[in-house]
């Protein structure tokens, strides 16, 4: 599914959690994290980040899953992976 985001760019919107739930309305949590991984460097300022997709379902079930997009990918030589 296409949203509009932040500036009129369309975002896709993932209709899954990794784990197979749906994403639907009271189910999801839709949050924001700042990054600058190769991916999220490129875009405009207030926009270098990840919209977070976090699964009740899997809270539920005490798992924590959480979707990033774009996808995250760690810098080179980073000691740890973030977010």
């Amino acid at each position: 599914m296409l949203v509009k985001g932040a500036g009129g760019t369309r975002e896709h919107v993932p209709f899954l959690c990794p784990r197979g739930h749906r994403l639907e309305a009271g189910r999801v949590i839709v949050g924001w994290s700042p990054c600058v991984c190769p991916p999220c460097s490129g875009r405009g300022r207030g926009l270098r980040g990840h919209r977070t997709y976090l699964c009740l379902a899997c809270r539920d079930e005490h798992v924590t899953t959480k979707c990033y997009l774009p996808h995250h990918v760690p810098s080179l030589g980073a000691d740890f992976r973030w977010p």
